[in-house]
């Protein structure tokens, strides 16, 4: 089944799914609501729109790089001087992440990457502070959700990359370690019900069903964690896409 893959990377990300008032908390990796958000920005849906044509996608994410949590402790006052509710905002700093929508439909991902390409509204990763580095690089491929997100090369930062692999390789040397430890954690909607065991899911209230400011509503969705992610070596992301898409891929 087609999947779209987006590298989502920048100085600061934000991906709430509960928060409230004066604490605006992130969750560790992007939410389905974030980047179906992002992507309907590009496309030029209003807020008052339908979202159908976002209906029986399946989510996944992979953190590649996972950043460092950053707390924005806010003060302010209003014009005769009152001071406002003291306010918690966190970010992600420095974070990486390879997001991914499967679809039964390859023509509307299509639409959704072309649309990344060239977007109708600016894109933000999760807030409108927190914007990306630059284009966010998509890539189709006929893979299913984990398979595209288990086999897509590392898209962490090349220092990033070095200290993993450097860190890996004292491990190595000091027989402290037998196994490589997990680098990238990676999280998947389950496949709909088919009668099999596919592991311990958990959810969230992150499907969206309007994104008006009147009347924000979201549904529950399943998650869960799978085998994560380790990579043996670094890749060339370059060389990585130009390959695949020789072979009949699309960058």
């Amino acid at each position: 089944m087609p999947v779209l893959t987006m590298v989502l990377k920048g100085p600061m990300q934000s991906w709430g799914s509960s928060s409230r008032f004066a604490r605006r908390d992130t969750n560790p990796v992007p939410t389905k609501s974030g980047v179906i958000g992002m992507i309907a920005a590009a496309l030029g849906i209003g807020r008052e729109d339908s979202l159908s044509r976002f209906e029986g996608l399946r989510f996944g994410v992979r953190a590649d790089q996972p950043g460092v949590l950053l707390d924005d402790y806010q003060t302010a006052k209003t014009e005769k001087g009152d001071m406002l509710p003291l306010s918690h905002r966190f970010y992600l700093q420095d974070a990486v992440f390879l997001a991914a929508l499967e679809s039964e439909d390859p023509v509307r991902l299509a639409e959704f990457q072309n649309a990344l390409r060239a977007p109708y509204y600016p894109l933000f990763l999760g807030r409108r502070t927190c914007v990306p580095d630059g284009p966010i690089v998509t890539f189709l491929t006929d893979l299913t959700l984990e398979e595209a997100l288990q086999s897509t090369p590392w898209q962490a930062e090349e220092w990033y990359q070095r200290r993993i692999l450097r860190s890996r390789e004292g491990a190595r040397k000091s027989d402290t370690a037998t196994t490589h430890p997990d680098v990238a954690e990676i999280i998947v909607e389950p496949l709909a019900d088919d009668g099999t065991n596919q592991g311990f899911s958990e959810t969230l209230n992150d499907e969206p069903r309007s994104f008006s400011p009147y009347d924000r509503q979201w549904a529950s969705r399943r998650y869960r964690r799978i085998a994560p992610a380790t990579f043996d070596d670094r890749y060339g992301h370059e060389d990585w896409f130009s390959a695949v898409s020789q072979a009949g891929g699309e960058q």
